[in-house]
């Protein structure tokens, strides 16, 4: 197991989460989990080492066709660039053949639109607690979200729970679940037992100065036309930009206010990350970016422009 733990920590194509996923499955305490593994032209043979472990392991796998998949290269006044960036390979890993079968019957329920037979297999194929997975169907119901929270009480939970539970890859029932507090603290011990270097960099808190720039305002999406499901808000949650790169990336972070701001609002602001969370404490408005856009421009091979 030390062998793929080494590689995984020292692999920059996994996300931290999914590096937290592989470390948990190659320790026998998740039994099956789905990472992506991102190829740049710096890592070409990341591919195959990491199959090499995973075979020398005997692990079960599949792996999906690659994708590409793009990243945003410079933000230049009110245009936001998105660059290709590489591929990516999905990989499904399994502790043996019953959690493999038990995968084709969670694609199996997939296809048919059982959605909520899915839910309850894939549940069961990851390792969520019961009571998560049937909060999880209930609320695929836009009305019982509607009936049980408020806009700010919505995206409140989503923020404490990823705050709180920075181990765990499933959405816990309420910020008090107490199988995900179980589940989150025995996945920490076994992260800092198993993976002592990265369990110290991910706990570790970072700091650092940025303009953030206001993308957009999150809601909970309805119908075909997409409809927001709460028109009365307490607060915003919105999507912010890195208006500069932080640690080489133009990061995207999600930030819970109760003041308002207008799209393309520049706000200086100091950042704390910490666990997979960053923690926004707005400085102040410098200015609004008028007409803020994306712009996607790929290359056509054996093509000149």
């Amino acid at each position: 197991m030390e062998y793929l733990v080494d590689f995984v920590e020292k692999c920059s194509g996994f996300e931290d989460s999914d590096k937290i996923k592989l470390i948990l499955f190659a320790s026998g305490a998740k039994p099956s989990t789905f990472v992506p593994l991102k190829i740049f032209p710096s890592n070409l043979g990341d591919k195959f080492y990491f199959e090499k472990h995973l075979k020398e392991k005997g692990f079960l796998f599949s792996v999906d066709s690659p994708k590409s998949f793009e990243e945003i290269s410079a933000v230049n006044n009110n245009k936001i660039i998105w660059s290709l960036a590489g591929t990516w390979y999905g990989y499904d890993l399994f502790k043996n053949r019953q959690y493999y079968d038990l995968f084709k019957k969670y694609i199996y329920f997939v296809r048919k639109r059982n959605h909520a037979r899915a839910d309850i297999i894939a549940g069961s194929l990851y390792g969520y607690p019961l009571c998560c997975i049937k909060n999880f169907i209930k609320e695929h119901d836009p009305e019982f979200v509607k009936n049980k929270y408020s806009y700010r009480d919505y995206f409140k939970k989503m923020h404490e729970v990823r705050k709180k539970f920075p181990f765990i890859s499933h959405t816990p029932c309420s910020v008090n679940c107490a199988e995900s507090k179980k589940l989150n603290s025995l996945y920490q011990k076994t992260i800092k037992k198993n993976a002592p270097k990265f369990y110290r960099e991910f706990v570790k808190k970072k700091s650092d100065n940025a303009d953030l720039i206001v993308e957009s305002e999150n809601n909970f999406k309805i119908g075909l036309d997409e409809e927001n499901l709460w028109i009365e808000k307490q607060c915003h949650d919105y999507t912010l930009i890195c208006k500069t790169p932080v640690n080489k990336h133009y990061y995207l972070f999600p930030y819970l206010s109760r003041d308002a701001y207008s799209r393309g609002s520049v706000l200086s602001a100091k950042i704390t990350i910490q666990s997979n969370y960053a923690s926004i404490k707005i400085k102040k408005l410098k200015k609004i970016i008028p007409y803020l856009m994306h712009i996607r421009k790929f290359k056509l091979l054996g093509r000149k422009y």
